[in-house]
């Protein structure tokens, strides 16, 4: 015999009981009269919708009406009764600090959650609320537990008995009855889906069925009862109809709030929450919303909106005030890939008078985390405030690295010259310190990552499986053709930048000096691929980008062929050489190095494991030379206040080094800071290479 079909939870026909003799105008009670009932819970038939009216009746719209709710539900917050991806439950504190003082009329076109909803409710109990999304079994749900709570966790209690015996078939079946008529079971399937899906993700089709795979949580609460009850008594005010969000442009008057919550500009290829329903919520739509907000607020209306962090987001909403919120993501395959992500609030409440900042991300924009040996990073405060005591206009990173002292003092309005002799160190300043606008833009990334039937196949000859699996390789090789094509200097350094950092983000600490998957761990950075990595590291380095106001230039050339009289400061970071270890930048990230000149001139030690390029000679690679290089270097900007940062742990010894300033300057003041670096040169010697140190800063003037 064949296999019998899991039983579904069925509803009986939806009928509205109304006291004996009454009509809809005759169940109303007259204005200012509200019935009571001593009774803990109101009566109800056997499919659990009210016997009686105990609460006033509502009117919403035409031909909509709210049911009445218990007079004993308990004045408590509703809460979110699905789990919605974006949902604000999280982020309420930091929204609400955004929105104006009092609201009376409420509208939201992107309903979801409800979080945002919910929490103005029970803040302002007379809030007429008009809610709204384009998903018709999203809508039909809030209806549900407005208007039948009882009959809805009646049937709700059924699914999860089911699904606890039968287990994942069950869900699979209730997944595929697409054609429901009763709105009631509609409802129950929905939240059933919703708290038994992976990950709580309403994803559909083209044919606007639902398609996401059974979660792992086997006894999934599917309601809390007093909440049900709370968000019915909170919804009883509220018009729910499904509705595309352009219509509220008619709806809304002057002085109404709108709070706009739509699928979120997606900041990298795999961040896709958009099919909520059959048609996607694409960067046309995001267009088309930006420009309904311009009409809302020339029309005299309050309005927020929340969307992703990212430079387009900016743009489409230039003139307004921009604010960043931090929000925990929990919607992610791979639980290395949740934690707390940037968002965007725009509001119109404090409309800006001044021409608009050339800021592209938050007022204080960050520097892209970076994993790079010898990075001041972690030491930036105590560089700063220590510099705090100098007068200056100008300041030139002598050995920027990493780059991020130069990206401070940037920030600091200082005029800033960055200059190192690696060319991946150079491409980094060019896009964060020289760059104060110019930003990869969709197209640039879209041209960027098109296949390239001329690239090259250095890469994947030469380093497969030596760094990188062959599709990480061909990636690159890829994105080098497609780089060279680009007409702005300042662009291909941001993407050169950015495949610089994703490559080092795909090598244990950074570095380039072991093959294969020596060192590697669990970290996330390491399983991402090459593509997924550029992405994000586009996303980053566009969001570093902004103006201070200077001329601000980087160099690639030896430090001792810059003008002498280029800067007021001269901020000094050059390579510590150690008794325990080298000072071969050149030999650790060597990879990067020749990709940001594709090995043009570059000699490759054929012999080596690693295929290294040739180091480049420098003069601070011996003690010996490191004396005369100090004693050279510091003579030729005597002209400027020099302030160097050293270790205890470096050649030459402190002594040494105050010695050599004082043969050119008055005063050396030294500050100094415990510090550990957390970067070993070998992996066997972390923890025992004596990295703990103290970190000097010398200041001669």
């Amino acid at each position: 015999m064949p296999k019998a079909s899991p039983r579904l939870p069925t509803s009986k026909p939806s009928v509205t009981k109304y006291p004996k003799g009454s009509s809809l105008k005759s169940a109303r009670p007259a204005k200012g009269l509200r019935k009571k009932s001593a009774r803990k819970e109101a009566p109800t038939d056997d499919d659990g919708v009210l016997a009686e009216p105990v609460a006033t009746w509502r009117k919403n719209s035409p031909g909509q009406l709210a049911m009445p709710f218990a007079a004993t539900v308990p004045p408590i917050e509703a809460k979110p009764f699905l789990k919605w991806v974006g949902g604000k439950n999280s982020l309420l504190s930091q929204l609400t600090a955004h929105f104006p003082a009092t609201i009376d009329r409420y509208f939201e076109p992107f309903l979801g959650g409800g979080a945002v909803f919910f929490h103005l409710k029970h803040r302002f109990p007379r809030l007429r609320a008009f809610l709204r999304d384009s998903n018709r079994e999203l809508i039909n749900a809030y209806r549900a537990v407005r208007d039948r709570p009882e009959a809805l966790m009646r049937l709700l209690d059924e699914h999860s008995n089911s699904f606890e015996v039968i287990g994942d078939a069950y869900y699979y079946n209730v997944r595929s009855q697409h054609d429901l008529t009763d709105d009631l079971a509609r409802a129950a399937r929905t939240i059933f889906l919703n708290k038994t899906c992976f990950n709580g993700l309403w994803r559909v089709n083209a044919r606007n069925e639902f398609n996401t795979p059974v979660g792992s949580n086997k006894t999934p609460g599917l309601y809390d009862r007093s909440n049900i009850l709370a968000v019915s008594a909170a919804l009883q005010d509220a018009q729910l109809e499904v509705q595309d969000f352009r219509a509220v442009a008619a709806e809304v008057r002057r002085g109404d709030f709108i709070y706009f919550d739509p699928p979120y500009l997606p900041i990298s290829s795999f961040s896709d929450f958009q099919r909520y329903t059959a048609g996607q919520f694409r960067e046309a739509d995001q267009v088309e919303l930006a420009q309904l907000v311009r009409e809302l607020d020339a029309k005299g209306c309050q309005i927020a909106l929340s969307n992703s962090e990212h430079p387009r987001v900016r743009e489409l909403y230039s003139g307004f005030t921009v604010s960043v919120v931090s929000a925990p993501r929990f919607i992610n395959c791979k639980p290395g890939g949740r934690g707390n992500i940037a968002e965007l609030v725009v509001t119109n409440t404090r409309k800006k008078q001044s021409p608009p900042l050339q800021f592209t991300t938050p007022a204080e924009p960050i520097f892209p985390e970076t994993k790079y040996m010898g990075s001041k990073r972690k030491l930036l405060p105590f560089i700063l405030k220590n510099l705090g005591s100098i007068k200056f206009e100008s300041v030139l990173d002598a050995f920027s690295g990493s780059g991020c002292v130069g990206y401070a003092l940037k920030q600091t309005g200082a005029r800033v010259y960055s200059n190192d002799f690696l060319k991946f160190c150079f491409h980094t300043a060019r896009a964060t310190v020289e760059n104060n606008s110019t930003l990869l833009t969709e197209n640039d990334i879209a041209r960027l990552l098109r296949r390239n039937s001329s690239a090259p196949t250095f890469v994947r000859d030469t380093y497969k499986d030596i760094f990188f699996e062959e599709e990480d390789c061909s990636f690159l090789d890829n994105l080098w053709a497609n780089v060279t094509e680009l007409d702005s200097p300042l662009k291909v350094s941001l993407a050169l930048a950015a495949a610089s950092r994703a490559a080092m983000k795909k090598r244990p600490r950074g570095m380039f000096t072991v093959t294969g998957k020596k060192g590697w761990d669990a970290r996330a950075d390491l399983k991402l691929s090459m593509s997924e990595q550029f992405l994000l590291a586009v996303n980053g380095f566009n969001s570093s980008v902004f103006s201070n106001g200077q001329e601000n230039r980087a160099f690639n050339c030896d430090v001792f062929d810059l003008d002498p009289s280029l800067a007021d400061v001269v901020y000094i970071d050059s390579p510590y050489i150690s008794p325990l270890s080298d000072c071969d930048y050149t030999r650790r990230y060597h990879f990067v190095e020749g990709y940001c000149q594709y090995w043009k001139n570059l000699e490759i030690m054929e012999h080596t494991s690693t295929k290294k390029i040739r180091s480049y000679d420098t003069a601070f690679a011996t003690k010996a030379g490191a004396l005369a290089a100090f004693q050279k270097l510091f003579h030729l900007f005597r002209k400027s206040t020099l302030v160097v940062s050293y270790s205890s742990n470096s050649i030459p010894k402190k002594a040494e080094m105050i010695e050599l300033l004082e043969r050119e300057k008055k005063t050396v003041t030294v500050f100094e800071i415990p510090h550990r670096y957390h970067h070993g040169n070998h992996a066997h010697k972390i923890g025992n290479n004596n990295n703990e140190a103290l970190e000097y800063l010398f200041i001669a003037k």
